[in-house]
Parts: structure tokens; C-alpha cells; sequence
């Protein structure tokens, strides 16, 4: 009898540790989709802007259908290319002048994305401003 219930609490645990349900991680589109990012401070060659709690260019990229907006008005699709060292966010836009920005940072509520233009860095603080 003993033997039995030793089987059947060994079997029990087993069943219940494999039904653990286990939590997907986000993605970088979940991370970097359905919000509003504020910029909230840039930095072109030396010279650094802060725009904390000031009304500011943001932007919007919906998952549903790629969609790219910005306060300026501009409109597009984006798409996203994760790269061993980097995440790169593409801009289709027939008024878009960058290319791409380099994502050097991406968390829940902050992005810093990066491009280069006539050899100067512009580095681009974001947060979604709770």
C-alpha cells in the first residue's frame, strides 16, 4: 500500500510541475508597438536638447498593419530586422528622410535609438510618458 501512494504522489508532482504554464517573453515589435513614444531628449555631434515634459515629436508604430506615424504628420509602414549586435527599425515613408535607426536601447517605457548623418551621430531618447 505504501508503494502505491509513493508511485501516485511521485506521478501527481510530475503532472502538476508539467502543467506550469510558462510566460513567453515579449518581442521586440510587442516591445516597440501600440504605444507613443515622447521624445524626451536627443543629442546631435556635442550638442544635447531636452525636452522633458514639454510637448514634443512622438511617434506610433501599430502591429496590427506595420503602420508608421509621427507628430509631424508623417506616415508610413516600418519593419523591424533584429541583427546579431543590433535591432534596426526601418521607416517607409515617401517624406521620411532617414533610413534607419539603430535601436541601442529597449525596455518598457524607454527606447534610444541612433543614425548617423554626413558622419554625425544623432542619438534619440523615448519614453511612453505614463
Amino acid at each position: 500500500m505504501r508503494k502505491q501512494d509513493f508511485i501516485l504522489f511521485i506521478v501527481s508532482i510530475v503532472t502538476l510541475w508539467s502543467c506550469q504554464k510558462q510566460t513567453p517573453l515579449p518581442s521586440t515589435e510587442d516591445k516597440l508597438a501600440d504605444k507613443v513614444w515622447f521624445l524626451e531628449k536627443k543629442i546631435v555631434g556635442q550638442q544635447a536638447y531636452a525636452y522633458e515634459r514639454v510637448s514634443t515629436f512622438s511617434f506610433r508604430l501599430t502591429k496590427d498593419n506595420k503602420n508608421y506615424i509621427d507628430s509631424d504628420g508623417i506616415d508610413g509602414s516600418y519593419t523591424i530586422t533584429l541583427q546579431p549586435s543590433s535591432i534596426i527599425l526601418r521607416i517607409s515613408s515617401s517624406t521620411r528622410q532617414i533610413d534607419f535607426y539603430e535601436i541601442t536601447l529597449l525596455e518598457k517605457e524607454y527606447l534610444i535609438m541612433e543614425y548617423t548623418k554626413n558622419n554625425v551621430l544623432n542619438t534619440f531618447y523615448f519614453s511612453t510618458r505614463p
